[in-house]
C-alpha cells in the first residue's frame, strides 16, 4: 500500500511492463527519445543493458519521469556500456521534460542553502511567479515545522492537479514531503549538506530564533522540533508523508527502511544539489532549472546561529554522528548521484547550449 501511495502509478504501467517484455523494439525508443537524428538506440543493446530495457520503455512508455531518472542513474553508477548506450534516450527524454514542464517544487532541507536558491530564483525566469514572502514558501501546506502549532493542522493537497493550480511557478516546500509526487506537473529538486554540519547550524540557527518574535511555540514543541532538526532530519523529511498520520508525523523516529525509501526518492528527483561545491557543476544544473542569467551572489541567512557559535555545539560532533547515522547514508548516496548528475548536464549543456552564467555565486550553503 505504501509503494501504491509513493508511486500512484495506473494499470497502464503493468501493461507497458508487458508490452515490454514481449514486444522489445527499439523504434518505440528512437522514434521520440534520440536527439541529433542519432538513431543509436535502434542498434542491438550489449548484453547487460537486457535486464534494464523493459523497465526502460515502460517509463517511458508511461510518461514516468521519476524512474527514468532512476534508471539513468542507476546505469550511470553501475553499468557504464549500458548507460553509454542510452544516453541518447536518456538526454532527449530530460531535455523534453525541462522544455515542457516549467513549474517548480523544491524540497528546502534547511541550513542547505535553500534561502539563497530562493534568492536567485527571484532573478530568475520565474520572477514575480513565487510566494511573494522572502523565503519561497508556500504558507498554508510548506511552512516550515517549528513554525506550526499543531502539524495535524498542515492541509494534505487534495490531488496534483490542486497543488499546480494553487501554488506559483517555483516554490520551495519547508515541510515533509508530500506524496505522490507530481512530476506530470512539476520539477522537483532538493538541496543536500553534510548532515553533521547541517543539524549543527540547524541547532544554532533555532536557538538563535527562541527569543524572538520569528516563532511563537509553547516550548515543549519547541524542545520537539529542535530535536527533530538534530537527528535524521533529511531522512524524515523525505518519508514522514508515507510512514506516518498528519498527527503522528512530528514523532516518527526513522529507520532503516525509511533511509532506503529517502535514497529511492532521491534518485526520482530532477535535481540534486550541493551548493558551492563544484561551480561548474552549480551553473549547468542552475541552467536546466532555468535560474537564469547574471547570477547575483547573496548570502541569505549566513548570520542566523551566530557564526562564532558554529566552533562551540551544544554537543560533541560524535553525538551528532550517531544522531544523524541515516542521514550521513542518504548523504553518502546523494553525493553518488550528484557526481553522475553533474557529468550529465555539464555534457548536455556543452552540446545543447551557451553559457548562461557570467558570474557564479559562491559560499551559499547557510552556516
Amino acid at each position: 500500500a505504501r509503494e501504491a501511495k509513493r508511486m500512484k502509478q495506473p494499470t497502464s504501467t503493468l501493461l507497458a511492463l508487458a508490452i515490454g517484455a514481449v514486444q522489445i523494439h527499439h523504434d518505440v525508443v528512437s522514434a521520440e527519445y534520440t536527439i541529433r537524428g542519432n538513431p543509436n538506440v535502434r542498434d542491438d543493446p550489449p548484453p547487460p543493458c537486457d535486464d534494464y530495457l523493459n523497465n526502460l520503455l515502460a517509463s517511458l512508455a508511461n510518461e514516468d519521469p521519476g524512474e527514468v531518472n532512476r534508471i539513468r542513474r542507476i546505469l550511470a553508477m553501475e553499468n557504464r556500456p549500458c548507460y553509454k548506450h542510452y544516453f541518447d534516450v536518456f538526454a532527449d527524454h530530460f531535455l523534453h521534460r525541462v522544455k515542457s514542464v516549467k513549474k517548480h517544487v523544491n524540497l528546502h532541507i534547511p541550513k542547505a542553502g535553500g534561502m539563497s536558491l530562493c534568492s536567485i530564483a527571484r532573478h530568475s525566469e520565474y520572477g514575480s511567479d513565487i510566494p511573494a514572502d522572502t523565503n519561497c514558501w508556500e504558507r498554508e501546506h510548506f511552512y516550515p515545522m517549528w513554525c506550526i502549532y499543531y502539524l495535524g493542522t498542515r492541509p494534505k493537497w487534495e490531488s496534483c492537479e490542486a497543488l499546480d493550480e494553487n501554488t506559483p511557478g517555483f516554490v520551495m516546500n519547508e515541510n515533509y514531503l508530500d506524496y505522490p509526487l507530481c512530476m506530470q506537473q512539476r520539477l522537483y529538486s532538493a538541496l543536500v549538506r553534510e548532515p553533521v554540519e547541517r543539524a549543527i547550524s540547524h541547532e544554532l540557527h533555532l536557538d538563535a530564533l527562541k527569543d524572538t518574535d520569528h516563532h511563537d511555540l509553547p516550548q515543549r514543541l519547541f524542545e520537539s522540533r529542535l530535536a527533530m532538526g538534530r537527528m535524521n532530519y533529511m531522512t524524515w523529511a523525505l518519508t514522514a508523508d508515507l510512514f506516518a498520520d498528519n498527527l503522528d508525523k512530528a514523532s516518527l523516529v526513522p529507520g532503516r527502511m525509511h533511509a532506503e525509501v529517502a535514497m529511492d526518492t532521491l534518485s526520482r528527483f530532477d535535481f540534486i544539489m550541493e551548493l558551492s561545491e563544484d561551480e561548474e557543476c552549480d551553473a549547468a544544473v542552475l541552467h536546466f532549472m532555468g535560474l537564469g542569467d547574471d547570477v547575483v551572489e547573496p548570502r541569505m541567512n549566513a548570520d542566523f546561529g551566530k557564526f562564532e557559535a558554529k566552533w562551540h555545539p551544544p554537543q560533541p560532533r560524535s553525538v551528532y554522528e550517531e544522531w544523524n547515522n541515516l542521514d550521513r547514508e542518504v548523504f553518502a548516496y546523494a553525493k553518488r548521484l550528484i557526481e553522475v548528475d553533474c557529468e550529465f548536464f555539464k555534457r548536455l549543456r556543452k552540446a545543447n547550449s551557451k553559457p548562461r552564467y557570467h558570474h557564479m555565486p559562491k559560499n551559499l550553503a547557510g552556516i
